[in-house]
Protein backbone atom coordinates (compact mmCIF):
# COMPACT_ATOMS: atom_id res chain seq x y z
CA UNK A 1 0.00 0.00 0.00
CA UNK A 2 1.20 3.41 -0.82
CA UNK A 3 2.27 6.08 1.99
CA UNK A 4 -0.58 8.27 0.60
CA UNK A 5 -3.34 5.86 1.23
CA UNK A 6 -2.09 4.78 4.36
CA UNK A 7 -1.94 8.22 5.46
CA UNK A 8 -5.24 9.23 4.21
CA UNK A 9 -6.67 5.94 5.39
CA UNK A 10 -5.21 6.69 9.24
CA UNK A 11 -7.10 9.90 8.76
CA UNK A 12 -10.68 8.62 8.18
CA UNK A 13 -10.71 6.57 11.19
CA UNK A 14 -9.40 8.56 13.43
CA UNK A 15 -12.04 11.23 11.75
CA UNK A 16 -14.73 8.11 12.24
CA UNK A 17 -13.41 7.87 16.26
CA UNK A 18 -14.20 11.70 16.94
CA UNK A 19 -17.42 11.79 15.22
CA UNK A 20 -18.57 8.63 16.65
CA UNK A 21 -17.03 9.63 20.35
CA UNK A 22 -19.18 12.58 19.91
CA UNK A 23 -22.41 10.82 18.39
CA UNK A 24 -22.65 8.55 21.03
CA UNK A 25 -21.50 11.06 23.69
CA UNK A 26 -18.21 9.19 25.08
CA UNK A 27 -16.70 11.65 27.52
CA UNK A 28 -13.13 10.02 27.41
CA UNK A 29 -13.28 10.90 23.41
CA UNK A 30 -14.63 14.27 24.00
CA UNK A 31 -12.46 14.94 26.48
CA UNK A 32 -9.12 13.49 24.76
CA UNK A 33 -10.07 15.54 21.25
CA UNK A 34 -10.42 18.40 23.62
CA UNK A 35 -7.39 18.65 25.51
CA UNK A 36 -5.50 17.75 22.31
CA UNK A 37 -7.01 21.23 20.49
CA UNK A 38 -6.08 22.99 23.49
CA UNK A 39 -2.92 21.51 23.02
CA UNK A 40 -2.04 22.35 19.63
CA UNK A 41 -2.83 25.60 19.85
CA UNK A 42 0.48 26.20 21.73
CA UNK A 43 3.11 28.24 20.14
CA UNK A 44 5.76 25.62 21.70
CA UNK A 45 4.12 22.65 20.55
CA UNK A 46 3.83 23.98 16.73
CA UNK A 47 7.45 25.51 16.84
CA UNK A 48 9.10 21.24 18.29
CA UNK A 49 6.56 19.65 16.42
CA UNK A 50 7.69 21.49 12.95
CA UNK A 51 11.18 21.30 14.10
CA UNK A 52 11.11 17.29 14.70
CA UNK A 53 8.99 17.11 11.94
CA UNK A 54 11.61 18.31 9.66
CA UNK A 55 14.80 17.14 10.88
CA UNK A 56 14.07 13.62 11.20
CA UNK A 57 12.46 13.49 7.79
CA UNK A 58 14.58 10.65 5.82
CA UNK A 59 14.75 8.72 9.41
CA UNK A 60 14.39 4.92 9.12
CA UNK A 61 12.79 4.87 12.37
CA UNK A 62 10.62 7.77 11.76
CA UNK A 63 7.76 7.44 14.39
CA UNK A 64 9.33 5.66 16.87
CA UNK A 65 11.81 8.93 17.26
CA UNK A 66 8.89 10.96 16.87
CA UNK A 67 7.08 9.79 19.37
CA UNK A 68 10.27 9.64 21.88
CA UNK A 69 10.54 13.58 21.20
CA UNK A 70 6.58 13.92 21.78
CA UNK A 71 6.36 12.31 24.95
CA UNK A 72 9.99 13.80 26.00
CA UNK A 73 8.95 17.16 24.56
CA UNK A 74 5.34 17.05 26.96
CA UNK A 75 7.18 16.20 29.65
CA UNK A 76 10.22 19.10 29.77
CA UNK A 77 7.07 21.30 28.98
CA UNK A 78 5.14 20.54 31.41
CA UNK A 79 7.54 20.57 34.05
CA UNK A 80 9.09 24.09 33.02
CA UNK A 81 7.15 25.87 30.84
CA UNK A 82 3.70 25.55 32.80
CA UNK A 83 5.39 24.78 35.58
CA UNK A 84 2.76 21.84 36.47
CA UNK A 85 3.09 18.49 38.08
CA UNK A 86 3.81 15.23 35.40
CA UNK A 87 0.51 13.40 35.27
CA UNK A 88 -1.00 11.40 32.63
CA UNK A 89 -3.45 14.41 31.14
CA UNK A 90 -1.66 16.81 30.54
CA UNK A 91 1.62 14.44 29.06
CA UNK A 92 -1.16 12.74 27.21
CA UNK A 93 -3.05 15.73 25.38
CA UNK A 94 0.20 17.44 24.71
CA UNK A 95 1.83 14.17 22.99
CA UNK A 96 -1.48 13.94 20.97
CA UNK A 97 -0.52 17.49 19.97
CA UNK A 98 2.64 17.24 18.76
CA UNK A 99 1.68 13.82 16.98
CA UNK A 100 -0.94 15.45 15.29
CA UNK A 101 1.21 18.12 13.79
CA UNK A 102 3.44 15.83 12.82
CA UNK A 103 1.37 13.63 11.03
CA UNK A 104 -0.49 16.81 9.68
CA UNK A 105 2.86 18.21 8.26
CA UNK A 106 3.99 14.58 6.96
CA UNK A 107 0.17 14.28 5.44
CA UNK A 108 1.01 17.68 3.35
CA UNK A 109 4.32 17.00 2.19
CA UNK A 110 3.26 13.51 0.86
CA UNK A 111 0.18 15.47 -0.84
CA UNK A 112 2.31 18.58 -2.17
CA UNK A 113 4.83 16.35 -3.28
CA UNK A 114 3.16 13.55 -5.14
Amino acid sequence: MRKKSTYLILLAIIAIVVALGYILNIAMIKKIVSGTTASISTPWILALSAACAFILTDNKYYWIMNIICAVMAAVILQIFVYGGAVTFWPVLYKTLAFLSVVYILNLAKIIITR
